[in-house]
């Protein structure tokens, strides 16, 4: 008996045995990576992304399978490549001025002048959305709250990962929940440095409960890259079309826009004004609301702006509501609606409650709804006054 024992304590501590002897301070790793990628500003990462989804005693399924590549320049610069397995790949791009849209296999790209929205992950779910798409976008939002989120921290052993194209062994840190989450329980398990902070690997899993019937979702990033930091070459947000490629006016990628509210009834939405007032949209029932998303930063917004100002003046006596929704804060949307003279409510989205029901990913963008409440246009890039004039046709002005 006590040879098995031994036995197996000595299979028990093998992994340990076999990996440096460097002692890890796994909490202290794990509040340092999550504080460097909440207040990153630059960030780029690539691998290999799959999600798998259980829902009861049913076996674990495959949702979804791809190489992503993410990269990141706040304010407005933005790179997520994605070769879905069994989907056709694609490219978003913004340089903060510009966005694109590439799919190789149509040969066929847009343009926009229109700024990205870096952390627009987090919307709601819908059967249109793209799933790799959604859960690469949420990569380091879930990496800055794993602190936040996490209980306790501890390794788990050393595991082998192949990381800037060199095998490395690095411990595994598993980050336990707190105990006052719930029913909603998220796990983590990162293979990282904890010198340099790079994460080799992320298992993150979600346990919900629904009816009593146990809903499990586990997304794992195999990272070939990760870095959180330091520059991003500028270029790396410049799209170059091959000669071949065709610029067209849309390219249909299943959940890339707020296109799948058109002749929907708009999302139920109560916010504050920059000035304090509170605002329902189904106040306005009865009358032709234009919803405009912007920010101060945003060179394609304030190109805008001067249109609305006008558009605001043209047509308030016919009943139009124009309403601006802005996330920076209202000491700043105050000042730039002061300085630009915006003759037009403005409601404060700190909260991204706007953007993530309307699944807004870059800016300006503009939803249209008519007297019922219903989403009749979309428009997103900076638009001329005959682009603006032709939609409010749809509402009968």
């Amino acid at each position: 008996m006590q040879a098995m024992r031994t036995a197996l304590l000595s299979l028990w501590i093998l992994p340990l045995c076999a990996a440096p002897n460097t002692p890890v301070d796994a909490p202290k790793a794990v509040q340092d990576l999550a504080a460097r990628c909440e207040q990153a500003t630059k960030y780029s990462f690539g691998g290999e992304l799959l999600l798998e989804g259980q829902r009861g005693s049913a076996p674990m399924k495959v949702l979804t399978r791809a190489k992503v590549l993410v990269a990141a320049s706040r304010p407005g610069k933005f790179l997520l490549r994605l070769i879905p397995v069994g989907r056709s790949a694609y490219t978003l791009l913004s340089n903060g001025q510009k966005s694109w849209v590439y799919v190789p296999k149509l040969k066929q790209y847009t343009e926009q002048d229109a700024a990205a929205l870096v952390d627009a992950g987090e919307s709601g779910p819908d059967q249109e959305q793209d799933l790799a798409e959604k859960f690469a976008r949420l990569v380091m939002p879930t990496l800055a709250r794993l602190a936040s989120n996490g209980e306790s921290a501890e390794v788990a052993g050393w595991e082998k990962v192949r990381f800037e194209g060199k095998k490395r062994t690095w411990p595994e840190i598993r980050v336990k929940p707190r105990q006052d989450q719930g029913a909603n329980q998220s796990l983590a398990e990162l293979t990282m440095d904890p010198k340099s902070l790079a994460v080799g690997r992320l298992v993150w899993t979600n346990i919900t409960y629904s009816n009593d019937e146990k809903l499990q979702l586990r997304l794992t990033v195999d990272f070939s890259t990760f870095k959180v930091g330091g520059e991003v070459p500028d270029g790396t947000f410049e799209f170059k079309p091959s000669r071949k490629a065709k610029r067209v006016d849309v390219v249909a990628i299943p959940g890339q826009t707020g296109s799948f509210l058109l002749n929907r009834p708009a999302p139920e939405l109560e916010l504050r004004t920059i000035e304090g007032t509170r605002v329902n949209l189904s106040d306005f029932r009865g009358h032709p609301v234009l919803l405009s998303f912007w920010a101060s930063w945003a060179g394609p917004c304030r190109r805008e702006m001067p249109l609305l100002v006008a558009l605001h003046e043209e047509y308030k006596k016919y009943g139009l509501v124009i309403l601006g929704v802005n996330e920076e804060g209202r000491p700043v949307a105050r000042y730039f609606a002061k300085q630009e003279g915006l003759n037009f409510a403005t409601l404060d989205d700190s909260s991204l409650r706007a953007r993530r029901l309307f699944r807004v990913r870059s800016i300006p963008a503009v939803f249209l709804i008519d007297q019922d409440g219903k989403v009749v246009r979309f428009l997103t890039g900076t638009q001329d006054a005959s682009a603006l004039r032709a939609a409010l046709k749809a509402v009968g002005l």
